[in-house]
């Protein structure tokens, strides 16, 4: 039980013991699992002041024990603490605790030994009544956190490089070819982009995740908004458009005219085959916010293995099966075309390199925590 406790607490966990029995029985018993913290703070319910604020001040700290209290009195104790910005998650068992259960950010109830109303009074059930399950739970959150945060930046970023064409074109006045067509970003989105960010969601949590304070920001913040925006988005837009305009120029094309359909179509393809390059990179580089994808080594993931695996496999259908290709606007790159295509997957690995390095060594200077 120590153990359990102490990686909640290096998890940013403040926790108490919240009891109606005796006050030396609560004491022991704190002492004896290492929940107790230094000085010691014991109280009892009578004991309890009656101004919230004061309660709130008064508990908001680690290892607190208050012992004899009533269903009342810890229903106050849930919202004193939730009044000073904390996220409470209360136990109980019994048909008393169903108000503060219910209280309370999470209610968390007893599958073995709990009555029927404080499990229909909470949100969440311990079928082992363990409290590491709670840990595990905590564990769980936010290792889906992290999965969403890694799946919104991997869409988003895809999602610059599909617009760019449109409006690369439109800010030309239709001087400037379209690099790709509707049809191409409904194959990117639905045959190429969504197996990737499947297996993004599903990446298991990482060696540190209860090593830090809990998250207190939006899924759409700063980090994430610079990353996809200003790094990401644009090193693979501008991938795809230089492989684009270097297919059409090494054609032939000036600018003004309308390319030879033969040339757009293979161009086009080559800025297809750039952008899923891009992809499959961007995908591996989304695992983390601060750890290049070598170093979290590149097959620890294998559902994201399969999935690139089957995203090239649709690459190559969609190039080189030619009704596919006919109907979706393109063809076979030139041989230029695919080599310059190539460089898509080391441009985003290097742009995404350069702001993880620069980054961390930020807020290793600010000495914050880099995970």
């Amino acid at each position: 039980m120590g153990d359990v406790i102490g990686t909640a607490r290096r998890a940013g966990l403040k926790i108490a013991m919240i009891t109606g029995d005796h006050p030396g029985t609560a004491a022991a018993i704190a002492r004896q699992i290492g929940l107790i913290g230094s000085p010691e703070c014991v109280l009892e319910g009578s004991d309890l002041p009656a101004d919230d604020q004061v309660l709130g001040a008064l508990l908001d700290r680690d290892g607190v024990v208050v012992s004899r209290v009533s269903p009342e009195q810890k229903l106050r104790v849930a919202k004193a603490l939730q009044a000073r910005g904390h996220v409470v998650a209360m136990t109980g068992d019994g048909v008393n605790d169903g108000p503060a259960l219910r209280e309370a950010d999470i209610g968390v109830a007893m599958g073995l030994s709990g009555t029927d109303v404080a499990r229909e009074a909470s949100d969440l059930v311990l079928l082992d009544d363990h409290f590491g399950t709670i840990v595990a739970a905590v564990e769980q959150g936010r290792a889906t956190y992290a999965n969403i945060h890694r799946f919104l930046t991997y869409h988003l970023t895809d999602n610059v490089a599909e617009l760019t064409p449109f409006v690369t074109w439109a800010l030309s006045g239709g001087q400037f070819p379209l690099a790709l067509g509707v049809l191409q970003i409904l194959a990117l989105d639905i045959g190429t982009d969504l197996l990737p960010a499947l297996a993004l969601g599903a990446e298991a949590p990482g060696k540190r995740v209860l090593s830090r304070p809990p998250e207190r920001r939006h899924l759409m913040d700063k980090r994430l908004i610079i990353r996809v925006f200003c790094i990401l988005g644009p090193v693979e837009a501008m991938t795809e458009m230089a492989v684009f305009a270097a297919v059409l120029a090494a054609g032939g094309w000036t600018r003004g005219q309308p390319p030879a359909p033969g040339l757009l179509a293979a161009a086009s393809g080559a800025a297809f085959m750039a952008v899923v390059l891009g992809q499959l990179a961007n995908a591996f580089a989304c695992r983390s916010a601060t750890v290049p994808p070598w170093k979290l080594g590149w097959g620890t993931n294998r559902l994201l293995v399969w999935a690139v695996l089957a995203e090239l496999a649709i690459l190559a259908a969609c190039l080189y099966l030619p009704y596919l290709a006919a109907v979706l606007g393109q063809a076979p790159p030139t041989p230029l075309g695919i080599a310059l295509a190539l460089l898509a997957a080391p441009a985003v690995l290097a742009g995404d390199w350069i702001h993880k390095a620069v980054r961390n060594r930020r807020r290793t200077a600010q000495g914050s925590f880099v995970a």
